[in-house]
């Protein structure tokens, strides 16, 4: 078994995702206090133009998982040490951070203690702890889809060929969820894996096809990029750019003038949004990661490195900071939220830093230790 080149790209890629995350959260009270306001806008803008974080981080979880394991036989002690890691390094920090935010709830008289068991479940101790709890239900239903996966490969010889049927079936069944449950169950979606599996199977595809997904969206430095490769990447952001407007606007005008689309036109406008995005945020990590300021490309890297750790820790900053009186003029309250945003980023990476750093067993509380990347060569992607 070959191993594969390490990709240290995807270490940008997170940093760019965590930042993202870390603007929905520090402009959502924005999005009320200056809902009448000429700021209304640019941070309505921030809030939704980012809502492509959380489906992109997994994204990268399925391009990691499958790159990783899609030539591996994951049987055996092979599976079991799979689900060990993320026994460990996902499910117990998750678990952890659930409590502390929940018992907080419990101690202000908002929750009751015995909503508990239910709430970590459900990833409801806190409005960010969903994602957690869609990572889990991917990685408890892997296997599964590794086999298929490979099952696949052997059926279609084509890498090409095999990413197609893949991104088609994980459209095909997300989207026949969300139609049967408009119109059929109209069941609570907001924590189900099935809602996000396009995001998955995007990143499944594109690492089944890696080879020559790298060669079209990101060749080797000083190699001619053909007219035709040119104009498909501009194509690719002019998609990205237009579509997430015309998901701004969409949700502008509800906001503004209580005027609502159908929820299919809002689906479907975030879910194009999200998966081009997957793909300019990874060209994006490429081009920074090759000819941005060493120092900077480090940084960046690290703060990629540690993002399990400060999606975890931000809001409970966040919180701290908004106790402050964030109100006053257009201008202060500009700088009020940027500072929450500073604060949540930075302050969260900093402690996280430190933890790892200096603080023995910190991966209980933070997940898996990073070590500083490198541009070394036959390293595994880190899963």
């Amino acid at each position: 078994m070959v191993k594969k080149e390490r990709i240290p790209e995807l270490d940008i890629y997170r940093g760019i995702l965590i930042a993202a995350v870390i603007t929905i959260h520090s402009t959502s009270m924005a999005l009320i206090d200056a809902r009448h306001s000429l700021l209304f806008y640019p941070f309505l803008f921030l809030n939704v133009f980012s809502s492509f974080a959380v489906p992109v981080f997994i994204f990268v979880s399925g391009f990691v998982l499958l790159y990783n394991y899609v030539d591996r036989p994951l049987r055996g002690k092979h599976m079991i040490e799979f689900f060990r890691k993320r026994l460990m390094f996902i499910v117990l920090p998750y678990v952890i951070f659930s409590l502390l935010y929940y018992l907080t709830l419990v101690a202000r008289g908002l929750m009751p203690l015995s909503d508990l068991p239910l709430v970590l479940f459900t990833g409801k101790a806190y409005t960010h702890l969903y994602y957690v709890i869609l990572i889990i239900q991917f990685y408890l239903v892997f296997p599964l889809l590794l086999w298929g996966v490979q099952r696949l490969r052997q059926w279609i010889s084509s890498p090409r060929r095999a990413a197609f049927v893949i991104l088609t079936a994980g459209l095909v069944i997300q989207w026949g969820f969300v139609l049967l449950n408009k119109y059929v169950w109209t069941l609570e979606r907001g924590s189900l894996a099935i809602t996000y599996i396009s995001y998955f199977a995007l990143g499944a595809a594109a690492a089944i096809g890696y080879e020559e997904f790298k060669k079209w969206l990101f060749p080797p430095s000083g190699t001619s990029i053909g007219r035709g490769q040119l104009i498909s990447w501009c194509a690719l952001w002019v998609v990205w750019l237009v579509v997430g407007l015309a998901y701004v606007q969409i949700w502008f005008v509800a906001y503004r003038k209580a005027i609502y689309a159908d929820s299919l036109v809002y689906e479907l406008l975030r879910n194009a949004h999200a998966l081009v995005s997957a793909l300019v945020l990874f060209q994006l990590s490429v081009v920074f990661y090759r000819y941005a300021n060493v120092r900077l490309r480090a940084m960046i890297s690290w703060m990629g490195a540690c993002s399990f750790g400060i999606y975890l820790l931000h809001p409970a900053l966040l919180r701290v900071y908004r106790k402050l009186d964030l109100h006053g003029t257009p201008i202060e309250y500009i700088f009020s939220v940027a500072g929450g945003w500073l604060l949540a980023l930075f302050g969260s990476w900093l402690i996280v830093t430190l933890c790892f750093r200096y603080l023995p067993f910190s991966w209980v509380g933070l997940g898996t230790i990073p070590s500083l990347p490198s541009r070394s060569k036959g390293e595994q992607v880190s899963s």
